[in-house]
């Protein structure tokens, strides 16, 4: 016991930032390939339907608002509620994907501001209201996408555009071909996560990955996991610049770099980490349930062990940079 208690503080010490010494895990493989789609010239960079023939000097239409109001976002189950004794700071905003599909990308809003009636044009000087503000983690479907002042622009209403540094838009990922069973994608450009059985997305989640220090992109298996651990760093740091007690629900993927719960910020959504995967403790919790559906072919001995005894058979997680611009749903 006392050798497992001491693995498991190792490699708390050097998740959040990296050691020099890295532990090598078991299962590494090429990250799949994601084609950008055609950009329509002078128009949206995406869109279905009439909301694909807006641009930048037509930003608004009847027809695009007619099918906006025929396609409103559905009411989705948000399975995890926020528990201020296990999330701290960190607000769960994750969601079930219904089985039968979506007919946009859904997306959050990372950070309130204010919506535009154009892309590329800030509200005029009297028009910076409540009424154009929108919340933070609000929900809604990015209709198309327009490219202005270098910057993309999301059509999330009628004649409402949100500049893409506000936004995450949930991206679907093909499923790499040895991959099976419950997995999980995490989209670096997006900051989003994306929980699967087979080719089926079934729940959805904000994270934040590493800003001081790049998340791997990559196909790895969990190779270790432990329940609860005290994180502290940066290395070499004495004495450490932080340090973080009772981190949960960790899952070790890919050297240190790991899943766990971040109860100590509420950025999800935006790079923030050493490396490692945060989510707010309640989507990590929701994770490694997920993943314990098949734990006994894996990891039999449960939290017992910190290393997984059989890391070939464990859950895959696969961390890719998605395009700037978003495909449009295909499940």
């Amino acid at each position: 016991m006392r050798r497992i208690i001491f693995a498991a503080m190792v490699f708390a010490l050097i998740c959040l930032s990296f050691a020099n010494t890295r532990v090598v895990s078991p299962i590494v493989s090429s990250v799949v390939p994601h084609a950008a789609p055609a950009h329509a010239d002078g128009g949206a960079l995406f869109g279905v339907g009439e909301c694909s023939k807006l641009t930048q000097e037509t930003p608004r239409s009847d027809e695009c608002d007619a099918e906006i109001a025929a396609n409103p976002l559905p009411e989705l189950v948000h399975p995890v509620d926020y528990d201020e004794t296990r999330d701290g700071k960190g607000h769960p905003r994750s969601v079930m994907l219904p089985e039968a599909g979506l007919p946009f990308p859904i997306a959050w809003q990372k950070r309130p501001w204010y919506f535009s009636d154009a892309p590329g044009v800030l509200p005029a000087a009297d028009d910076w209201t409540n009424a154009r503000l929108i919340g933070h983690y609000a929900m809604y479907y990015a209709y198309a996408v327009v490219e202005a002042d270098h910057a993309l622009w999301y059509l999330i209403g009628p004649g409402e555009w949100m500049k893409d540094e506000f936004v995450s838009v949930l991206q679907i990922p093909e499923r790499p071909e040895q991959v099976s069973g419950p997995w999980v994608a995490i989209d670096v450009t997006q900051q989003t996560l994306v929980a699967f059985i087979d080719d089926t997305p079934v729940y959805a989640t904000l994270v934040s990955t590493g800003y001081w220090i790049l998340t791997d992109t990559g196909l790895f298996q969990v190779y270790a996991r432990t329940l609860s651990t005290t994180m502290s760093g940066p290395p070499g740091a004495n004495p450490p610049e932080y340090i973080l007690p009772a981190t949960p629900w960790v899952q070790f993927f890919n050297h240190d770099e790991a899943l766990h719960g971040a109860y100590y910020h509420n950025y999800f959504g935006m790079k923030r980490s050493h490396g490692c995967v945060n989510l707010a403790p309640g989507d990590a919790e929701w994770v490694w349930n997920f993943f314990d559906q098949t734990a006994d072919q894996w990891h039999p001995s449960g939290t017992d062990t910190f290393f997984v005894d059989h890391p070939e058979k464990a859950p895959w997680v696969l961390v890719y940079e998605s395009p700037d611009v978003p495909v449009e749903p295909t499940w």
